[in-house]
């Protein structure tokens, strides 16, 4: 038998697999907590424009013509070209018979995991080219590729992106786009294979507006390689640029500009405070001090970092007329984010800072933070490295963890929203019977309810005493609070608000009042408290009025019970925002 002895090659290399393990099992943990978290809360009910994607496939099952369907997948929507939103339901729906929204969701936060082994790549290529043998060609090992990927997982899969993690088209759209976006970028960088990278760059352009932004910044860098190369290839630039001719051109064919955006943009103090809180708006994650304050804080400090890391790059690359991979892909990705974040801070601004810190924006502050920790990484010798990995993780899994505490709240009001106007949809009566049009239930199927077995408590009379509440009118409808029905679950228990006229009956979601983070001792179930608050926009409800009812569910029974409240609803407003689908 054939011994190895006890060499330092050999001790490094079982010190490097003992190294992958660890580093890929604290990598599984914010992956089965992200999943587990999104299978829980997911529900296959659209969501606003969600309801597009229906009458695409309607539109698209009407049309004669080859070039009429394909005009329907490209059809603009929004500022955006959704055609791959189009196509992943049009193959979901030709596929199952029915398409499904969590179907929609899971594809979209799959992007994410690509983005998370996007950034392996990355440290492990560039960890290896920068080290003591960076003058060999040296393949990286799996563990060179997983060791400092932890905190990257944590950054990237939190509860703070709730609202794209269980909204199907915002899934697809806003996490996929990044994805092109920055294979594109790595294809680049890393890589001498234009035609992969224009392939990438098509479908990011084609997924969503800010994708457009790809087309300057590989321009930009192929600009730089060729001004260094020794052997420059100018037909690799000539080739991108008639493509973002061509590319940009076909997006702006017979584009409209999108109606109810607002014309005021703000100061210039507004737009930087803006650009600068966006790229900062994963500190809201963190139970301590004024929402919008940390994240401005917290941008502020990333964006100088970004900032400052290009003028180290360009110093250090300039002064050795060479660039290597990494440096390319920091520029390109970097410039992406935060163009993104000076373009969003342009157009949404109008509408109100506090709108530059919500959820669906939350993806690109987490991965500048991503961005400038692999930039630490490269940069720093083995020992800064570990240490780096090792704040990286703490800073990181502390996020992750406040994270799913901070929007738990939230997460529960989506899913009940959802639920809940489902069957306004659907029950246009007071009786249990369903009524669905033919478009909607040929295409998809109603999402399995809590109220599926509860409907002759909900048509039913009140059997429980009455529960007291306060009512203050609103331009938009109503605010209701109770301070007396304790917290029931974290998922589908807990009350409801239930309004009733002679002919319908809606049902609506409240938010539970909930404690502190530190107060509930960092434990999910110990977040609220008696009391709720909910808010009824009566420009939903059918004019009438209507009588006010509790509706609760605890250990899947449900009880109702009366208000003797009433409230008025004077229909639904002649006049709505214009839409361009």
């Amino acid at each position: 038998m054939v011994t190895l002895s006890n060499t330092p090659q050999t001790q490094q290399k079982g010190y490097g697999l003992v190294a992958g393990l660890v580093a890929g099992g604290l990598v599984l943990i914010p992956v089965i907590l992200f999943w587990f978290v999104w299978s829980t809360y997911s529900v296959s009910i659209p969501k606003w424009d969600d309801h597009v994607l229906r009458a695409f496939l309607s539109a698209v099952d009407k049309e004669t013509s080859f070039s009429g369907k394909l005009y329907e997948f490209y059809r603009q929507h929004n500022e955006h070209r959704i055609v791959y939103d189009r196509i992943i339901t049009w193959l979901d729906f030709s596929l199952f018979g029915k398409f499904n929204y969590r179907h929609l969701m899971l594809v979209g936060n799959l992007s994410l995991l690509g983005l998370i082994a996007l950034f392996g790549l990355v440290l492990g290529r560039s960890t290896v080219s920068q080290g003591k043998k960076a003058n060999r060609q040296i393949a990286p090992s799996l563990t060179d590729y997983v060791l400092y990927l932890p905190p990257v997982a944590f950054l990237l899969l939190n509860l703070s992106q709730w609202e794209n993690m269980f909204w199907g088209m915002a899934a697809l759209q806003n996490f996929t786009v990044l994805f092109w976006v920055f294979w594109t970028i790595y294809q680049l960088a890393f890589s001498n294979r234009l035609w992969p990278a224009l392939v990438l760059a098509t479908a990011a352009t084609l997924t969503s507006g800010n994708g457009l932004l790809i087309w300057p910044i590989g321009f930009a860098m192929l600009l730089l390689q060729q001004l260094l190369e020794k052997r420059p290839n100018r037909n690799a630039l000539i080739i991108w640029s008639v493509s973002a001719i061509l590319l940009i051109g076909l997006y702006f064919f017979d584009y409209q500009k999108p109606p109810g955006n607002p014309p005021a943009r703000g100061s210039l103090f507004d737009l930087i405070k803006g650009w600068l809180a966006f790229s900062g708006a994963a500190a809201e994650a963190f139970p301590v001090g004024p929402a919008f304050a940390k994240c401005l804080i917290v941008g502020s400090i990333a964006t100088v970092l970004a900032l400052g890391s290009w003028v180290y790059l360009l110093e250090k690359g300039f002064v050795k007329k060479q660039f290597p991979p990494f440096s390319y892909f920091f520029f390109g990705a970097t410039a992406f984010v935060l163009g993104t974040a000076a373009t969003v801070a342009w157009s949404r601004v109008g509408f109100g800072l506090p709108l530059l810190i919500t959820s669906r924006y939350k993806i690109y502050s987490l991965l500048l933070l991503t961005l400038v920790y692999c930039f630490i990484i490269v940069q720093q010798r083995k020992t800064g490295r570990l240490w780096t990995l090792v704040l990286g993780l703490v800073f990181s899994a502390g996020l992750m963890a406040s994270s799913y505490l901070t929007y738990l709240s939230d997460t529960l009001y989506w899913r009940h929203w959802l639920v809940t106007h489902q069957f306004n949809w659907t029950h246009n009566a007071n009786n249990g019977t369903i009524s669905i049009d033919s478009v909607s239930s040929h295409y998809t199927a109603l999402a399995p309810a809590f109220y599926d077995t509860t409907l002759p408590t909900i048509f039913g009379q009140p059997t429980q005493p009455v529960v007291p509440i306060q009512i203050a009118k609103e331009p938009s409808g109503y605010i209701i609070q109770n301070t007396t029905l304790p917290a029931q679950g974290i998922r589908d228990e807990g009350p409801y608000l239930l309004a009733r006229s002679d002919s319908r009956s809606y049902l609506f979601p409240v938010r539970q009042k909930q404690q502190s983070v530190k107060a509930a001792r960092f434990l999910p179930a110990h977040l609220f408290t008696n009391g709720f608050t909910a808010d009824v926009p009566t420009e939903e409800m059918i004019a009438g009025s209507y009588q006010l009812f509790i509706l609760t569910i605890a250990n899947g029974k449900a009880s109702l019970y009366p208000t003797n409240q009433t409230i008025e609803s004077a229909g639904p407003p002649t006049t709505t925002l214009k839409k361009n689908w």
